[in-house]
């Protein structure tokens, strides 16, 4: 059945691909109007000054948990004193308490230094879904920010894709029945 209509093509799915942190680019992986794939990288910013970041937090957790390890060495010397009536019980809670205090800093130290990893996850942006990318809208050594308004690139799926148009009422009969006899097929 061949019906002659205008008609629109759309895609399911269109992504604008912005950038999560600030920094310089240091690499475009595509050329407009590739075919990517789902996780393929299509952009790479300068990891430098987030690496130095997740350094800085890294040192920050190793100094903590130190800190910590120590704290609970005295706690166990100081529960040892007291089991021989040697300090009074307020050190022994002190005590107990400075142990809190360093656990709670370290988990604090290691939630820094996993946001850092994510800053320099960041800095690989990727593709989202499998499609084709439309323009070049950066080139290395443009700065992107992290505001989320600059464009990088935006990739249109093509699989799968939806047609929507107007059939005159009198045939859509013969489209039913054609479309119905195609799904019956792909189903045995």
């Amino acid at each position: 059945v061949y019906l002659e209509a205008i008609g629109t093509v759309t895609p399911v799915y269109t992504a604008s691909i912005t950038s999560e942190v600030m920094g310089m680019v240091t690499q475009v992986h595509y050329k407009e109007g590739q075919l990517v794939r789902h996780g393929q990288t299509l952009i790479a910013l300068d990891t430098r000054p987030y690496q130095a970041q997740l350094l800085q937090a890294q040192g920050a957790l190793e100094r903590d948990t130190n800190i910590l390890a120590e704290a609970k060495m005295d706690l166990q010397r100081y529960q040892d004193a007291w089991a021989k009536n040697s300090i009074p019980k307020q050190t022994l809670d002190d005590q107990e308490k400075i142990v809190l205090q360093d656990e709670g800093t370290v988990k604090n130290d290691q939630g820094t230094v996993k946001y850092e990893e994510v800053q320099v996850a960041f800095c690989h942006i990727t593709s989202p879904i499998t499609g084709r990318v439309g323009l070049r809208l950066v080139d290395p050594g443009n700065v992107v920010q992290s505001t989320g308004t600059t464009i990088l690139a935006v990739i249109t799926q093509l699989q799968p894709i939806t047609v929507i148009f107007t059939v005159a009422e009198d045939s859509l009969a013969q489209v039913e029945a054609r479309a119905r006899a195609l799904i019956s097929r792909r189903l045995t």
